[in-house]
């Protein structure tokens, strides 16, 4: 490995133009230099084109990929990620921004640590004026069979990339949740108790656009398609996920999907699914 390994950092944007400099910035000004920083602009029509071109142009260490049409993000991500050139991956959001020592932490933690694979950090949740609202610390890789537990904060070794391939395009919302279930079964992954990244929490974002429940029955998805290949999980919390989502799926009056989802759980634990069933019956469960 090169003494200071190239870090390629895949910023995907539409329309991101009110803090896409700022998270640009974030990027160029790190302590570690060796970046390049592959902005894919997925068929903006603000100001974000003219913003990239400027940055770039000031630092040839932006490169800019454009989408012709709005592909939305897993795609975005997709396109960035094939042209990478870096020895550790990240992507990072068009709205949030790292601190200045983030990259060379964590390149530092992955280099002294070659048995892991991946790493995520804590950090600093904002509002939409860049008020701190709290911190958030990393949680163990387990929790991944409840909910996405990453964070915005991490890097990877490019044979991550190699083993578990493309984020999803199916699974929009989830992307990033489906990328890290299909890593588990295949790399280590550690979390990293430095708080090196700020992430804001705004109207725009696409976690508040999107929280109708779509996000949400996303997830569940991603999940249920998981769930069976997650080897470091024994079978009674694998019976216990799926009730969780059968639960789920009938208060959105899925029924026929809350169905096949009690019959998986039933398959891990037969024990648990008359116990839930049972529970059920008594309007308890």
């Amino acid at each position: 490995m090169p003494h200071n390994p190239l870090v390629s950092i895949v910023l995907p944007t539409f329309n991101g133009e009110r803090f896409l400099e700022q998270a640009i910035r974030s990027c160029l000004d790190q302590a570690y230099r060796p970046i390049e920083v592959i902005v894919v602009d997925d068929a903006s029509t603000d100001s974000t084109a003219r913003i990239v071109d400027r940055m770039a142009k000031e630092d040839s260490r932006v490169q800019i990929i454009r989408h012709e049409r709005n592909r939305k993000l897993p795609a975005a991500l997709n396109t960035g990620f094939a042209s990478v050139k870096g020895e550790f991956l990240t992507w990072h959001s068009d709205d949030n921004y790292y601190l200045p020592n983030a990259i060379a932490e964590m390149v530092n933690f992955l280099r002294t640590q070659p048995d892991v694979d991946v790493i995520y950090t804590d950090y600093t949740v904002l509002d939409e004026e860049g008020n701190r609202i709290r911190k958030q610390k990393a949680r163990n890789f387990e929790e991944l069979a409840h909910k996405n537990c990453i964070g915005p904060c991490f890097l990877y070794r490019r044979r991550v990339q190699e083993r578990v391939g493309e984020y999803s395009e199916n699974y929009f919302l989830a992307e990033d949740y489906d990328f890290w279930l299909r890593a588990s079964v295949q790399c280590k992954m550690v979390p990293m108790h430095q708080d090196l990244y700020c992430y804001r929490d705004h109207k725009k974002s696409l976690t508040q656009v999107h929280s109708d429940g779509r996000g949400r029955k996303a997830c569940d998805a991603v999940l249920a398609n998981n769930l069976p290949k997650l080897w470091w999980l024994d079978r009674g919390a694998k019976a216990e996920a799926f009730l969780t989502l059968a639960r789920y799926a009938r208060w959105r009056e899925e029924n026929h999907l809350a169905a096949r989802l009690l019959l998986r759980a039933g398959f891990y634990s037969p024990v648990r699914f008359f116990r839930f069933m049972l529970a059920n019956r008594k309007g308890t469960g």
